[in-house]
């Protein structure tokens, strides 16, 4: 039996230094480390508790690497079966809510992101730790739940490294990334240096150039300046050697398209649109697919090629289309789970309460059991509980439906809302309907030049001024950013274009003066309208909307375009 031991030992040290390579060979190549994989994989029966989930993590790892998403869940399921080790099912369990976010099992992912959580006072591995703060960001910032997402990056960036700059690096940047998600450019680079340095420190240079990227694609929006078109064209070269085809070259060949597409060079802008398409097409994100068809578009159409510039306009509709159900599936399953918890909290509350009820009525029984008197007092008291949890529920319950329907900054409908009643309007096809989509002009120029309080204030108060301007039987609500949309029933064309003129008045009388700047304040609108028994739906107007308000702002701004013939093409062909 003695002679036995080093063998088990021999075999030990070879799958500890089987998984070194492994997890090494990932940092290079996902297909050198499949090598390495495949050969613990026969050592596996053998493994200690500690090496097996180490193995299951790497294997989950792999096949995020590759995109195989599906198998990436499996393995991270079945493997938290038989792992104990809490550090090990933190890390097991950030794979699994990355799988299930990635094939859009939202609701999962939320409920697998909330078990690691709760991991968290037992952690004391810093990858584990690390790791349950990047999936709860990683999860939230896909939901667009960016103030939540927000602590936990901070939480990431402030925790103790031991020296390690791996947590300040990975927090920061995911802090800069915010802030240029939400146009907040100001934002952003409030953490860019520091996140720039952190992660220079800790060598992780990719995560530096994926920066610089976010960075340049917002100043390539807002500057005509060369030097920034022939640096950002320079970092999407070395980005691009070093990175494949992230979502951040995406991000910056599109930028780069439309910087040149607006400097009037659309020749020039067609290499960098079709690169972005190109990869955006084996990206899994839907809104970068669907930006860079709409630059495409917009790069053949300037060159005259308007059967190529139609065929990426369809494909851009048909992308917003699977955006906005994305978007909806999101919002739902985030609020649904947000309510089961809060309703499960309340409950569990409740049950206690009734818990130390029932044992007082024991007690009671025990000691007197002719006190019929206060039998019917903790009776009593145990309905009054449940009448409160009841009315409670009830409050709840209407609480999140209004919460559901409007958005939380100006208190008009929200996205989803506005959507629903929207496409109910279109279901009558009797009479005409118009859609009026308006942006607000130069808004980022207002965030980045007087901060975001200001920018709040302005969304607020052009929402109070465009309600006070429509009828009411007229649907009006946020669909994000500064972009608002108005659906009006029964009304034809000359009418839209009245009410629309009233509200871009309107909007042009705001005074500033209240915020404590003093700033013009334009929009620009485009109107679609369905005439009677047109076959057109609620998505389809807006797209129609939405093209007219291109033209808007194309045209100078502060003005209204309606669709034109091109809307009553586009229903031909249909």
């Amino acid at each position: 039996m003695a002679a036995l031991v080093p063998h088990v030992t021999d075999a030990q040290e070879s799958t500890d230094v089987l998984l070194t390579q492994a997890a090494t060979a990932l940092d290079v190549s996902p297909e050198a480390a499949k090598v390495k994989l495949e050969q613990l994989a026969k050592l596996e029966p053998a493994m200690s508790p500690l090496q097996r989930g180490t193995y299951f993590k790497l294997m989950a790892m792999s096949y995020a690497f590759r995109g195989m998403y599906k198998e990436q869940v499996e393995v991270s399921r079945d493997a938290l079966k038989s792992v104990t080790d809490p550090n090990q099912r933190a890390m097991l369990l950030y794979h699994l809510a990355d799988g299930y976010s990635n094939l859009g099992e939202y609701e999962n992912a939320i409920l697998t992101m909330n078990d690691a959580i709760q991991l968290l006072p037992n952690l004391t591995n810093l990858e584990a730790k690390a790791g349950v703060l990047q999936s709860a960001y990683s999860v939230l910032q896909a939901l667009r739940a960016y103030d939540e997402a927000a602590s936990y990056a901070e939480r990431l960036a402030s925790m103790p490294s031991n020296g390690n700059a791996m947590t300040a690096c990975v927090g920061l940047a995911d802090l800069v990334e915010l802030g240029f998600m939400q146009r907040d450019g100001v934002r952003a680079r409030r953490y860019f240096v520091d996140a720039s340095k952190a992660c220079e420190r800790g060598g992780f240079n990719v995560i530096v150039l994926s920066l610089r990227a976010l960075d340049q694609a917002d100043r390539l929006g807002s500057t005509s300046d060369p030097k920034v078109l022939a640096n950002s064209i320079a970092l999407l070269e070395q980005l691009t050697r070093l990175d494949g085809r992230s979502d951040y070259c995406i991000h910056l060949a599109d930028a780069i398209a439309k910087r040149y597409l607006a400097n009037g060079q659309p020749s020039n802008a067609e290499p960098y649109a079709t690169r972005a398409v190109q990869w955006a097409n084996t990206s899994s994100a839907i809104l970068l697919k669907q930006q860079t068809n709409d630059t495409m578009t917009a790069v053949m159409r300037a060159q005259g090629k308007l059967e190529q510039a139609l065929k990426y306009f369809e494909a851009g509709q048909a992308l917003w289309t699977k955006l906005l159900e994305e978007r909806s599936r999101k919002d739902l399953a985030y609020q649904r789970v947000k309510f089961q918890t809060q309703d499960q909290t309340n409950q569990l509350k409740l049950l206690g309460q009734i818990n130390k009820l029932l044992t007082s009525e024991r007690e009671l029984q025990e000691r007197n059991k002719q006190s019929l008197e206060l039998l019917v007092v903790v009776t009593g008291l145990l309905l009054a509980f449940v009448v409160v949890w009841l009315m409670r529920t009830w409050r709840q319950k209407n609480d999140y439906r209004t919460f559901s329907q409007i958005d939380g900054l100006t208190k008009v409908s929200n996205r989803t809302h506005l959507m629903t009643c929207a496409n109910e309007a279109f279901k009558d096809a009797r009479g005409s309907i118009a859609v009026v989509l308006f942006d607000m002009d130069e808004f980022k120029q207002i965030n980045d030049t007087f901060n975001h309080a200001t920018g709040d204030w302005v969304l607020k108060t052009v929402s109070d001024t465009i309600a006070r301007c429509l009828r009411a039987q007229d649907m009006f609500g946020r669909l994000g950013g500064e972009e608002f949309a108005i659906c009006l029933p029964n009304t034809p064309e000359h009418e839209a274009m009245v009410l629309a003129e009233r509200c871009r008045s309107a909007i042009s009388a705001i005074d500033s003066t209240p915020s404590g700047f003093n700033f013009p304040i334009s929009a620009s609108f485009g109107i679609a309208v369905r005439p009677p028994n047109g076959a057109a739906n609620f998505e389809e107007t807006l797209a129609a909307a939405d093209q007219a308000l291109y033209r808007a702002k194309h045209l100078g701004r502060n003005r209204i375009e309606t669709h034109g013939e091109m809307f009553t093409n586009m229903e031909q062909a249909n």
